[in-house]
């Protein structure tokens, strides 16, 4: 773990850091909120909410590792293949629907815990296909012991979080949830920074097709913050609707029962 430290703290420029942990925590806050929702949603709701649900949470996966690979400072020239990180995005959203849609299936452990590990493998699946798409002028070598330790730990705190969430409801879960999903990806995606050993190589030349990492960043988090706040807006609008309705039928049984009583009376 001491490669895991030192990669993080003399590679890694600590502000962007935070900054990517910032946008990580808020997505999986907003993930675990609408995670909940899905599971009292009726059948004809379901689909909608589980394709903003996964499309919110892809998007943070996906700015956080962005973000945090701009705080990532090799010393030589990089940019990134824009296929392969159109891809990792479609990667990251398909596989946390998925994932989301087996937890929510049914409220069983197993399921739980199956479908977190779908959306750990989701967010491994975004990492590294995200890493493929990084060209540098250089050679990337990997421990492949701690690409293994980033996996077996991203899945393994993913299925804990959606357990945490799904066992019981309330805001201790939503804030214990949103703080291992949080884990999940932030300790996958800096284990496998520790993993990579690059070598500069001026014979490598980096294509003329790709995109700066500063651009990519900004454009993922931009993305990211725009689809958080249409999230958060359409779960308030929905909130909002579905408690006045249950006031409104509140009030018809009110009068119901009243006008039952009055009759009662006259009789």
């Amino acid at each position: 773990m001491l490669t895991v430290y030192n990669c993080i703290v003399n590679e890694h420029d600590l502000r962007l850091v935070a900054l990517a942990a910032l946008i990580c925590g808020i997505s999986c806050f907003s993930a675990v909120n609408l995670l909940q929702h899905i599971s009292r949603s009726t059948d004809r709701n379901r689909l909608a909410w589980l394709m903003i649900a996964a499309t919110s949470t892809g998007f943070g996966i996906w700015a956080t590792h962005f973000i945090a690979m701009l705080a990532f400072t090799p010393g030589i020239p990089s940019a990134y293949d824009p296929a392969l990180s159109v891809l990792s995005l479609a990667a990251s959203v398909t596989l946390t629907a998925a994932g989301m849609w087996i937890a929510t299936l049914r409220d069983e452990f197993d399921y739980h815990l199956v479908g977190g590990a779908v959306l750990g493998g989701g967010i491994a699946a975004m990492h590294y296909i995200g890493m493929a798409a990084f060209e540098v002028q250089g050679r990337i070598e990997w421990n492949l012991l701690l690409v293994a330790v980033s996996l077996l730990a991203g899945v393994t705190l993913a299925a804990l979080a959606l357990r945490v969430v799904q066992r019981r409801p309330s805001l201790k879960a939503t804030s214990g949830g949103a703080v291992l999903l949080t884990l999940a990806i932030c300790t996958l995606h800096f284990i496998g920074m520790g993993a990579v050993s690059i070598f500069p190589d001026p014979s490598i030349v980096i294509s003329e097709y790709t995109i700066e990492p500063t651009s990519q960043a900004f454009a993922a988090a931009a993305a990211t913050l725009v689809i958080l706040v249409l999230s958060a807006s359409a779960l308030w609008i929905d909130l909002r609707f579905r408690r006045q309705k249950l006031e409104v039928d509140r009030m018809h049984g009110g009068i119901g029962q009243a006008v039952h009583a009055v009759d009662l009376e006259l009789l």
